[in-house]
């Protein structure tokens, strides 16, 4: 396909950018893009393996904190977990539309990233860090705060969101690779044993050595990063 069919399918709007982080070259852009797709795909495994410890973590925390497995209905006259409550109801929404049962475990599964990243906000800094920041039994001292973890977070959050909207991965900063070891940090907070049994089925750091995406520099001049 040339670069007029990619255009056609993709938009100009989208391959745009990457056509002008390549200086206007087309075959690069299109490599590039390709690249991208590589990329995104090698994310999953890190991705999957933080979502899904960090909300089953979460959950059971707040079984515990709250003595019950619909925890989530504790906070529904609470104004401070107003946005939370409503992504609830939205999840049962969407289970019920499927005909699905609205058990805790179906719930949690339906609930996004940016639900459980919220629970590390400020405003929830006396309500539930307390009980939260036992989630991370692994992270060294000076570290476990909640800032420090809601930074983080909100970082994988945002790779996520432009993983699964299909943005681009390739001049990101900090970079992909920057990114995907602050992840595995997170996981080795949360159990040690996860990231060498992650690292089997982790391509991303082979694949973004072999592709050695393009970046341009703050005088426009495209070079590869070493």
């Amino acid at each position: 396909m040339d670069w007029s069919d990619l255009e056609k399918h993709f938009s100009a709007a989208r391959l745009g950018r990457y056509r002008a982080s390549c200086n206007g070259d087309v075959a690069r852009a299109a490599k590039a893009y390709v690249n991208n797709m590589l990329l995104a795909e090698a994310t999953m495994p890190m991705l999957n393996v933080l979502e899904i410890a960090l909300k089953n973590g979460v959950h059971q925390r707040l079984i515990t904190l709250y003595k019950r497995s619909d925890w989530w209905d504790s906070w529904v006259s609470d104004p401070s977990f107003a946005w939370q409550v409503r992504e609830v109801v939205s999840a049962k929404a969407k289970l019920q539309r499927r005909a699905e049962a609205l058990t805790p475990d179906k719930i949690i599964a339906e609930l996004p990233f940016g639900f459980w990243s919220s629970l590390f906000n400020v405003q929830f800094q006396t309500i539930l860090w307390k009980d939260l920041r036992l989630i991370f039994p692994r992270c060294p001292k000076p570290q476990r705060q909640r800032h420090t973890v809601s930074s983080a977070l909100n970082q994988i959050r945002e790779l996520r969101n432009r993983v699964f909207h299909h943005e681009q991965l390739l001049w990101l900063s900090p970079s992909l690779i920057d990114l995907h070891g602050k992840a595995i940090e997170v996981v080795a907070w949360i159990d040690p044993k996860l990231p060498p049994w992650l690292a089997s089925y982790d391509r991303l750091p082979t694949t973004w050595a072999a592709i050695q995406p393009i970046q341009v520099n703050h005088s426009g001049i495209s070079r590869p990063v070493p």
